[in-house]
């Protein structure tokens, strides 16, 4: 006879253990911390991409003041344009007024110009000028901000071959 408490339970409790562990962990749960750290990982790289200049506006409060006059950017850009190897197509352009930036070539004046008058489906390009010469030209990049800035129409034809511009650009008088 068996006692009907103790006895009897011990046995069904054998029975209802998982086996012992030897060790190894199941494929389930090696995948699930995986996971798991992937997204952790992901979500913290994530937010560090998300600040900078393209969500920043400290971007457009901070003016850098020029230690060259504004160039006569009209026709350095149009004579660029003259002698690029691929060609831009010259109608329905235009231009921005020349900003001076820090990039990693030193420092210069970028001159934007879109293509596309509506925007709809625009290139961008950016011109950079120092010492009254475009030292480089291409097709713009998000750093170089072309999207953000005002526009106004641009002939290449009509550009005066003493175009001095009769003011300095906002960002080139003084820092806010």
């Amino acid at each position: 006879m068996t006692r009907r408490g103790g006895q009897d339970r011990d046995r069904s409790a054998e029975r209802s253990r998982p086996p012992p562990r030897t060790g190894r962990r199941s494929p389930s749960a090696s995948c699930g911390r995986t996971v798991a750290i992937a997204l952790g990982l992901g979500v913290a790289l994530a937010g560090c991409s998300l600040s900078g200049p393209f969500f920043d506006d400290s971007y457009e409060k901070t003016a850098v003041l020029s230690p060259e006059p504004v160039p006569a950017y009209r026709k350095l850009v149009a004579e660029a344009m003259k002698q690029a190897s691929t060609p831009i197509d010259a109608a329905g352009l235009a231009i921005a007024e020349p900003r001076w930036i820090e990039r990693i070539g030193g420092p210069a004046w970028i001159v934007c110009l879109r293509s596309d008058p509506e925007a709809r489906h625009a290139v961008y390009y950016a011109f950079f000028i120092l010492k009254e010469k475009v030292i480089d030209w291409r097709t713009a990049i998000g750093t170089d901000r072309c999207v953000h800035q005002d526009f106004v129409p641009f002939n290449t034809a009509a550009v005066p071959a003493d175009d001095k511009p009769k003011a300095e650009p906002a960002a080139a008088r003084s820092r806010p």
